[in-house]
């Protein structure tokens, strides 16, 4: 039973998982639309305002036209064009403020009334740090875009996505403890499906992890055929002469292992599945499994009509959202498993 004072906490929490997840659609929006580097400065406070007259329009089109992406790709564009794409990154970043202060207020407010444990209380100052080092990664890898090549770096994209990720998978952690405490439970005493799992988990993440390089690279459209790429079971130029940094700088080697990881975390999920009975008794907990499995096979069937049809603005977008809730539904149940009872 939720006690009266939790379902204050539970609702702030909710309300901060939706927005997050919002946030990571549209930031994957952002980046499908190419809109990234249209905001050429980072202002936190006077930065809400938009432009409100045709003169502040001129001179942030103006400030656009000095940066490589304008220089390289968008010489051609007119102002109308630039107000689209200026509209999405300015509703990433809106949306980025308006989740601070929906965290910290009512953080305040429920620390002020003693509404956390101190162990709660800790864990929600961490998420506030997160929160913070989050912006400041954001125009860490905006600025990568802004100096010798009009796109962002896609490790620093990659760290930018998988930090929201984190912050998402600790919030539903916490909800999904309050909503339902006791319900991950097992009858095999040496706990062996615990470890299958944090090696599914780990693999899901290196999967998600890969596929941000990808976005990040645009690795996506350089082969669209599937099972095969480019007519081959393994692409001729998937190592290089770069060494180590050929796994994760090399798009075709890029594309190729997340292929291979996603067929690697499909199989161990389905072995996982299979093997769960002989480990858990909970039916709430079996239902989590099921999910997950779905989400698997959502995720993987949105990657492959992804490929195929050279990342369309929503099927990459949707992608990228089920790869969230993907790892997600697979943070949380790693967590239960691994809690202090």
């Amino acid at each position: 039973m939720i006690l009266a004072r939790d379902k204050h906490v539970l609702f702030w929490l909710i309300s901060m998982a939706t927005l997050i997840i919002i946030m990571i659609s549209v930031g994957g929006l952002t980046r499908l639309t190419e809109s990234g580097l249209s905001i050429v400065s980072w202002d936190p406070l006077m930065g809400t305002i938009p432009p409100l007259s045709n003169s502040a329009w001129n001179t942030l089109f103006d400030q656009y036209k000095l940066y490589p992406e304008f220089k390289m790709k968008n010489s051609g564009m007119t102002l109308n064009e630039f107000k689209y794409i200026f509209w999405w990154e300015y509703g990433h970043r809106v949306l980025g403020r308006i989740i601070g202060i929906i965290f910290f207020l009512p953080f305040v407010y429920l620390a002020i009334n003693r509404y956390f444990s101190k162990n709660e209380f800790l864990i929600y100052s961490f998420l506030f740090l997160l929160g913070l080092m989050q912006g400041l990664i954001g125009w860490w890898m905006v600025r990568s875009g802004l100096i010798n090549n009009p796109y962002v770096d896609h490790l620093r994209l990659a760290t930018h996505l998988f930090m929201a990720q984190i912050i998402l998978m600790i919030i539903s952690f916490l909800i999904l403890k309050k909503i339902f405490p006791d319900n991950y439970n097992f009858t095999n005493k040496n706990n062996i499906f615990k470890y299958q799992f944090l090696i599914f988990f780990i693999l899901t993440s290196v999967t998600v992890i890969y596929g941000s390089f990808m976005a990040g690279m645009d690795a996506g459209k350089s082969f669209n055929t599937w099972p095969l790429m480019g007519g081959e079971l393994i692409p001729n130029s998937l190592i290089g002469n770069e060494g180590i940094s050929e796994f994760y700088s090399n798009s075709v080697f890029v594309h190729f292992f997340h292929r291979v990881l996603a067929y690697l975390t499909f199989i161990l999920g389905v072995y996982i599945f299979l093997s769960s009975k002989n480990y858990i008794s909970s039916k709430f907990q079996m239902i989590h499994l099921i999910l997950i499995e779905i989400v698997i096979l959502i995720q993987i069937l949105l990657g492959i009509l992804t490929v195929l049809y050279a990342v369309p603005i929503l099927l990459g977008a949707l992608h990228q959202l089920s790869g969230s809730i993907l790892l997600m539904l697979t943070a949380t149940y790693t967590f239960s498993l691994f809690q202090k009872k």
